[in-house]
């Protein structure tokens, strides 16, 4: 065998020993550990602004200067609330919107979902419920920042089963006595209303468990009580809701957008339609179904 045979001959060996290591490479890549899926993408916050508004700054009352004592309703059956979401599928309302319910339901982007599960704050009137399906709809950031004086907030919602906005200011801090006996001393916000949208008189109930949120867009507060006498509206601080939540729930320094007392009815519009705020229904027998 003459030399040029010689090299021709292990030249093929050496190709056909790189394509053999070559196919048992491929063969060990498939058969191998799976390269894990990219994260689903991150829920779109409920709204944003190129030039989002700083936080207001002022002085926040140490001691309480109103004194609220609560009733409990002597009519008994189905009712309406608010709630909005902070994560996903994981809503913030308030309690008594949901602790007298058999089964309570949640309107998310015009479809209706049974809650499946409900966690209730001992004192405070603010619960957390868990609808059962992802479905996209945006959230809305929790502040720890507390209000100062005379600042100007924001609550959205569905008083009496309507889409509504109303625009409050901040007058200070309340101390708030539950009707029922042994139930512990509260403190909430008090806001002054000064305008709804759309323009109404009369109850907001509907908007309890709905947010307040600042000129930001961060929510200071859970609305929970109506003094239509009074013309004020009472809320509980967002540090309740927090006790209740998982830690994966951060608060937020700022909501991201500018509301001003101009605009606020939109801001109220889009942050419905996102679905971060849904319409609650409670069955109180459980034997009610809320109407599409």
């Amino acid at each position: 065998m003459n030399d040029t045979l010689k090299r021709l001959l292990l030249w093929i060996a050496i190709v056909a020993a790189l394509y053999t290591i070559a196919k048992v490479a491929e063969v060990e890549d498939l058969d191998g550990p799976r390269r894990p899926l990219p994260p689903s993408p991150a829920q779109p916050p409920a709204w944003s602004n190129p030039t989002p508004a700083t936080p207001p700054a002022g002085r926040t009352p140490e001691q309480p200067t109103f004194d609220i004592s609560v009733r409990e309703s002597a009519v008994q059956g189905d009712s309406i609330g608010t709630a909005f979401q902070v994560a996903p599928r994981t809503w913030v309302t308030a309690r008594h919107v949901v602790e007298t319910c058999s089964r309570s339901y949640i309107r998310v982007q015009g479809k209706w979902q049974e809650v499946q599960s409900v966690k209730m704050h001992d004192a405070a009137d603010v619960a957390v419920i868990v609808s059962p399906l992802h479905d996209g709809a945006s959230r809305i950031g929790l502040t720890d920042r507390l209000p100062v004086m005379d600042q100007d907030g924001f609550h959205y919602g569905f008083p009496q089963g309507i889409p509504s906005s109303l625009y409050t200011r901040f007058v200070g801090m309340a101390r708030i006595r539950p009707g029922r006996p042994g139930t512990p001393i509260v403190r909430g916000w008090v806001w002054a209303e000064q305008a709804r949208s759309p323009s109404s008189t009369g109850s907001l109930g509907g908007i309890s468990g709905g947010p307040q949120v600042d000129r930001t867009g961060a929510v200071q507060g859970i609305t929970v009580l109506h003094s239509e006498r009074a013309g004020r509206v009472t809320t509980t601080p967002t540090q309740r809701a927090k006790e209740l939540l998982p830690t994966q729930v951060p608060y937020v320094t700022a909501g991201g957008t500018t509301i001003t007392p101009r605009d606020y009815a939109q801001h109220g519009a889009q942050v419905r339609d996102s679905g971060a705020v849904a319409l609650v229904f409670c069955s109180l027998k459980g034997k009610t179904r809320p109407r599409s």
